[in-house]
């Protein structure tokens, strides 16, 4: 019988990431995601292959209800190992010092500070260098899809890569997303605007704590 690889080792826990609640995260909210058109290759960590090499995945998320409420933002590339896919994270803003905390120490993810500005079609986020971001959402959907997918993310934990699958339940529509504000220290663009874009307006998910790659799935091409 096969039995589900332990989750990765890392350090104690500060205080502040031992706020978190335990995992499963139940989480609620909206979200605009979009795939924008890169001059450079992301790069990934060793083992990694880059599915859109010439694309990365741009969103901004609200939490609003659930165990944890905060803002997102980030920019990731969508990268596949073994059998697994899902985004690979390389930038990444929140307005909570806990999910910050929470997100290097549980998730390993760099995760830093900004202020996030919303307006009814609009985020801007400053961060805590001063650099401003805004995305820009058009026209609301005019129907919104209900939908059942898996969410999954590859991170990197205490040297080892990991993997994590939400369970979501959401209502989606298309929409069209653009970035009027993008500091030049941030991967370069080549539009500013896409129409591969969703807005979700409400969503329910069910995040699990991230766990090792087993060894088959990286040994896989």
């Amino acid at each position: 019988m096969n039995h589900p690889p332990d989750p990765a080792p890392h350090k104690p826990l500060s205080p502040e990431a031992l706020r978190y609640p335990p995992p499963p995260w139940r989480l609620s909210g909206t979200m605009w995601s979009g795939l924008f058109p890169t001059h450079h290759r992301p790069r990934v960590p060793r083992g990694l292959s880059v599915l859109l090499p010439r694309h990365l995945v741009i969103a901004a998320i609200r939490y609003l209800d659930g165990d944890l409420h905060y803002n997102e933002f980030l920019i990731a590339g969508l990268v596949r190992r073994g059998n697994r896919i899902g985004p690979y994270v390389h930038h990444i803003w929140v307005d909570s010092p806990v999910s910050q905390v929470g997100g290097r120490e549980i998730w390993g993810l760099d995760k830093q500070l900004a202020r996030f500005d919303w307006t009814d079609r609009q985020v801007r986020i400053t961060t805590d260098l001063g650099a401003q971001i805004t995305l820009a959402a058009g026209p609301e959907p005019r129907a919104a899809a209900p939908l059942m997918l898996p969410l999954p993310v590859f991170t990197p934990v205490a040297g080892n890569l990991t993997y994590a699958v939400a369970r979501a339940r959401l209502h989606a529509g298309p929409t069209r997303l653009s970035l009027p504000h993008w500091p030049d220290e941030l991967p370069r663009l080549s539009d500013h605007t896409t129409r591969l874009a969703l807005e979700v307006p409400h969503f329910h998910a069910a995040m699990p704590a991230p766990r090792p790659v087993p060894e088959a799935a990286r040994s896989r091409p």
